[in-house]
Formats: C-alpha cells, sequence, structure tokens
C-alpha cells in the first residue's frame, strides 16, 4: 500500500467534501438556526434573574439536546446518497484508492462541518444570552466547556449518521427518526432506556464538567470514564462499520 497515495486521496477528497459542506446550501442551514437560536436566547437572557443556571439549562436543551443531533443528521444522513444519485460519487467508485480511506473522506469533512457550524451556533446563543448580564469568567468557562461538548459530539454524531447513509435507502427518514424519535423521545425517558442515546453520555460527561444549571445536578448521569469509552468505542465502530458496507456498496 502506497502511504503517500492513500493520504494524498483522502486529503483531495477531504477538502472537496468540506467545501462542498460548508459553501453549499446546508450553510444557510446553519445561518437560519443561528438567528433563531440568538433570538430566543437573546429574548430569554432580558428576563433571566439567575443567568448563571438559565444559561447554562437554555444551552443544555436547545444546543446539546436538540440542535446537536439535528444539525449532524442534516450534514450527514444524505451525504453520500446525494452524491450517488447526482453521479458525483463516480470519481470515487472508479478512483484506484482503497473505498474504505474514501469513506475517511467523507467523515473527516463531515466532522468538520458539523463541529464548525456548531460551535457558531453555541457561540452565537451564549453571547446573546451571557451578553446581557457581562459575559465574567464563570460565563467563558461554560461557553468553554460546551464548546468541548459539542465538538465531541460532531464526531460521535457524525460516525453514526454517515453509517446511516450507507446502510439504508431512504437515510433522511431513518435519520429523522434517530433525531426526534430516539435522541429526543426515548432519550429523554426516566430509567435504563435513556442509556441507549448519545444525548444521555454526552450529558454525562456535561455533568462532570459543568458547575450550573441542572445538568451539573443531574444524578442519572453514567461515569466520566464509562461515558468516554462508550463514545470512543461508538465512534470507532461506526466509522469501521460504514467504511466496510461503502466498500461493498454498490455506488449506482
Amino acid at each position: 500500500m502506497d502511504l503517500k497515495r492513500v493520504l494524498d486521496g483522502i486529503f483531495a477528497l477531504t477538502l472537496h467534501s468540506t467545501k462542498k459542506l460548508l459553501f453549499g446550501k446546508k450553510a444557510i442551514i446553519t445561518i437560519l438556526v443561528a438567528v433563531f437560536v440568538a433570538a430566543v436566547m437573546g429574548y430569554a437572557g432580558s428576563q433571566s434573574h439567575d443567568a448563571l443556571d438559565d444559561g447554562t439549562n437554555l444551552m443544555d436543551t436547545l444546543i446539546l439536546f436538540f440542535f446537536m443531533p439535528v444539525m449532524a443528521m442534516i450534514f450527514g444522513s444524505a451525504l453520500i446518497r446525494d452524491e450517488i444519485d447526482d453521479k458525483s460519487i463516480t470519481h470515487v467508485a472508479t478512483a484506484p484508492l482503497d473505498r474504505a480511506f474514501s469513506y475517511l473522506g467523507y467523515y473527516l469533512p463531515l466532522v468538520i462541518a458539523v463541529a464548525v457550524s456548531m460551535v457558531a451556533i453555541s457561540s452565537v446563543g451564549v453571547f446573546a444570552f451571557f451578553g446581557q448580564h457581562g459575559f465574567g469568567s464563570e460565563a467563558l468557562q461554560i461557553y468553554v466547556e460546551f464548546l468541548a461538548l459539542v465538538i465531541i459530539g460532531s464526531f460521535v454524531y457524525s460516525s453514526l449518521f454517515l453509517a446511516i447513509g450507507v446502510m439504508f435507502n431512504k437515510p433522511v427518514m431513518v435519520g429523522l427518526f434517530y433525531a426526534f424519535i430516539w435522541e429526543g423521545y426515548i432519550g429523554s425517558l426516566p430509567g435504563a432506556i435513556q442509556n441507549a442515546s448519545v444525548k444521555h453520555y454526552l450529558r454525562s460527561l456535561g455533568s462532570e464538567w459543568v458547575d450550573f444549571g441542572d445538568i451539573s445536578r443531574w444524578d442519572q448521569a453514567s461515569s466520566v470514564w464509562g461515558s468516554t469509552a462508550l463514545l470512543l468505542g461508538l465512534t470507532v465502530f461506526l466509522l469501521v462499520l460504514g467504511a466496510y458496507l461503502f466498500r461493498e456498496k454498490e455506488l449506482a
């Protein structure tokens, strides 16, 4: 195996897909979501009397709970299917680079696009809310902690929704089900069933890092090391599974 050729191929595909995701039509969705979050958190900030707790709860509910899986679904679930449908994936199918490595050339730009999108949305929300109360060191700490959570979430959710895009012919429908029904509803039910959602383990990390809001007092959180191991293991498993299926898939 020619390592340089592999790295060059992954880099070229990553660059192409990153530009397509960051500057394509989905960028408009990021802007619209950012405006919505700014409006909601800006209004909430003007009504808040306990800025640190209220701001943290909004970041938890609006960003981590809702928009994190939704934005990853929007960017990732149809990424490969769209290229199959418009025939732009032909250069991947005919390239000498093993498709398993080409799959990384889709995963890496997806992570970048989702992370950039979520960092932008989170930043707008934080500044819209805390800017009205003085952006002190504690608000900065909350901001940094949630940025870390959404970046970690970008790696995990990207591996999930990209794999969904390979496994199913209607990946958007499956992605919508997972983002809204499974993460949004099943993951909110009391008891052990919520442990089957990615959100549970992201919030478990947040419960250890964040000192304000309901997330800091969440008594159903899993251990930090257990959550870290599960998120890492799930990401690797989904990447390997997706790469294998992509290599075996008929790209037509």
